[in-house]
């Protein structure tokens, strides 16, 4: 078997991704564009981007239609039955196992779970369980037991997994533990409470609270990093400014998400830096269509392979989860072919790599998580 056939052939586990969610048949032609772009952009602009028009080419083969006539495309993507269709996307990137933040969007992972063929693994987000637990709790203390408590019942239970999405909340900068600033932040927060927790003295307590119960469980915390929303500031996305919180938790795996985009060396020399730190390579790829290659060959320039994670970042519409598989696979094949061009790693070692980022690394990271400490 070659190299590229190993890459093709290799099962998926998913470590970042969403539930897939109905798209109501009246809004896809007005509103499908904007599931293939990150920013805040008019529509005329998203429908411009490589990453839609490779989305229009997804739909062509599934409807053997025209690529370039978008109103047929989008006419027939209105008229799927949603579960058949998610099934069969799905399905087609041999995806076997799916990790789901179930922060967004807002349906339960049973349901998801129950329209693929995949198995599917919940990851309890962070932040919205701190805005919960605000609004329920008038005391720091008992806010504070009342988080540590849901977080730990999460993994001890189903939940493989934690996710932050503190970048789009207060940068990555996370600064040191110190429960008196938090107790007054919380005041504060509690007497003005909007339901967003943006706060970061009270935010940053919180993540430091998640990492340890994290790291006595051995279970994997996931920042977002790199480029997302709108909220997110382009600057404090760099996830070198995570390194003051890595240092204080080296007990916790931590998995930086999105490969950092476009901080993708950033983020690999944090990654070959400190021994609890994983690199997901989802969104960046395949919203970076034509960097997919750049992109998987600067974040294996320093970083272990043995810590690259593939991911998709499929969210609400199965096609992000056919784009990714395909940018993917098609990237790493070409990025491990040139590595053996250039002499630097042998066929049979690229065979390895490939196994290991599309599904060994993610299985060892996920999976190897140590029993609770009662």
């Amino acid at each position: 078997m070659t190299v590229r056939e190993t890459v093709e052939r290799t099962p998926l586990v998913d470590n970042h991704a969403h539930a897939v969610e109905p798209l109501a048949a009246e809004t896809v032609e007005s509103a499908f564009a904007q599931y293939f772009t990150e920013g805040n952009l008019a529509d005329r602009d998203v429908r411009h981007t490589l990453n839609y028009r490779a989305a229009l080419g997804v739909l062509a083969e599934q409807f053997d239609a025209d690529p370039d006539d978008e109103e047929a495309l989008l006419a027939r993507r209105a008229a799927v039955d949603h579960e058949a269709y998610t099934r069969e996307c799905i399905a087609a990137t041999n995806t076997e196992t799916i990790l789901v933040d179930e922060g967004y969007p807002d349906r339960p992972v049973a349901e998801f779970r129950a329209e693929v063929d995949a198995t599917v693994h919940p990851m309890l987000r962070l932040e919205p369980t701190i805005e919960e637990l605000i609004a329920e709790h008038a005391e720091f203390e008992a806010f504070e037991h009342a988080f540590r408590e849901r977080v730990a019942a999460a993994l001890d239970g189903e939940y493989v997994s934690l996710k932050s999405i503190a970048a789009y909340r207060r940068g990555l900068n996370v600064g040191r533990r110190d429960r008196a600033d938090a107790r007054a932040a919380f005041g504060t927060v509690r007497g003005d409470w909007d339901g967003r927790i943006e706060h970061p003295r009270l935010l940053d307590h919180c993540l430091h609270e998640a990492l340890d119960v994290a790291g006595d469980r051995g279970a994997p915390v996931q920042f977002h990093t790199g480029f997302g929303d709108p909220d997110a500031h382009p600057r404090f996305v760099d996830p070198t400014y995570l390194v003051e919180c890595i240092e204080a938790h080296p007990e916790t795996p931590i998995v930086m998400l999105h490969a950092g985009y476009p901080y993708v060396g950033q983020a690999g020399y944090v990654t070959a830096t400190y021994p609890n730190v994983h690199l997901d390579l989802s969104l960046s790829i395949p919203f970076a269509q034509g960097g997919a290659r750049r992109i998987l060959r600067t974040a294996m320039e320093v970083a272990p392979t043995s810590k690259l994670l593939y991911g998709s970042d499929g969210f609400s519409t199965p096609e992000l989860y056919v784009l990714a598989a395909r940018r993917f696979r098609g990237a790493l094949a070409d990025t491990l072919e040139g590595l053996i061009d250039d002499g630097i790693i042998t066929e049979g070692y690229a065979k390895t790599v490939a196994r290991n980022v599309l599904r060994e690394n993610a299985i060892e990271l996920y999976r190897g998580r140590s029993p609770p400490r009662r």
